[in-house]
């Protein structure tokens, strides 16, 4: 397959073992045109290798630390390295590595999920207007629709508002599997949360980016709240609480069209100047997949 699609991105994530262990998987990218491998992919790819590598479980959580860019052009490694495995609750570490050089590192918590005790997971925020009376946004990935809720550009320097972001999304395809519903859910986290941020803050956006301002997701946790499952549209709410010292802070949810909460993510991000020779200090801009 070639060019950006939701078969080939569900293809990605689906990485392979490398050897009966099911410690080292191996992956492929798909960078959408630039030399830098999306955090968020490699969130999903390294959950759907510690799901192989502890087969019978399902994730919980995971968390990543985007340390260095991966080269799209190159495969990434993941090994895995359980730390526990109990009768319930197992915990491993991922690393995404190139060559001798990390790219990722990060947790995986999996367990069996259990019966109710108690249970709350409706939207109790605002109201929002709906997917239809949504903005379509060119954000091309054949496969999947995206619209953003009251916002004609999410990346513009000029249109100002409150740091929050409500995307909502269509897939042609959820996949059957879990964890590729999870890798899938994981896989958007990572791609309007600087924007948020900057949308109280004239004349800065995204879409700077590469020209005045360097900025890079540099860590990403995304906890699954059972059923992961979902049929139409999806939510997924951006909300940043800080922004200072180089950095943002971002929580959201991810949410069904009827509001029930599905799973909820954060993200640092960097957010920072060229430096003096007028080149970026660390990674590109945020996903455009």
């Amino acid at each position: 397959m070639t060019g950006s699609s939701l078969e080939r991105m569900l293809a990605i994530f689906d990485v392979e073992p490398l050897d009966s262990t099911l410690t080292r998987f191996g992956g492929d990218s798909d960078g959408g045109g630039r030399q830098v491998v999306d955090g968020s992919q490699i969130l999903a790819q390294s959950l759907v290798a510690a799901s192989k590598a502890l087969p019978g479980r399902t994730v919980r959580s995971a968390h990543a630390l985007f340390v260095a860019v991966a080269d799209p052009s190159r495969r990434l490694e993941f090994t895995v390295t359980p730390v526990r495995a109990g009768r319930s609750f197992a915990g491993a570490s991922v690393t995404a590595a190139q060559g001798d050089r990390t790219c990722a590192a990060g947790t995986v918590l999996l367990d069996h999920p259990q019966p109710d005790v108690i249970r709350h997971d409706r939207w109790t925020g605002p109201p929002v207007a709906g997917p239809e009376a949504a903005e379509p946004v060119d954000m091309p990935l054949p496969g999947r629709e995206l619209r953003i809720e009251g916002i004609e550009d999410y990346g513009s320097p000029d249109e100002v508002g409150p740091p929050v972001i409500d995307a909502w999304l269509r897939y042609d395809t959820v996949p059957r599997r879990d964890e590729l519903r999870r890798a899938l859910l994981a896989h958007f986290t990572g791609h309007l949360s600087i924007s948020a941020t900057m949308r109280p803050h004239p004349g800065i956006g995204t879409s700077q980016a590469h020209h005045t301002v360097s900025t890079a997701p540099m860590g990403i946790g995304v906890t699954f709240h059972d059923p992961v499952g979902w049929d139409g549209w999806i939510r997924y709410h951006h909300e940043s609480t800080f922004a200072g010292a180089g950095m943002s802070h971002v929580r959201g949810q991810v949410l069904t069209e009827d509001g029930r909460l599905i799973a909820s993510f954060t993200q640092e991000g960097m957010i920072r100047a060229f430096d003096r020779r007028g080149s970026a200090t660390s990674k590109p801009v945020e996903s455009r997949l």
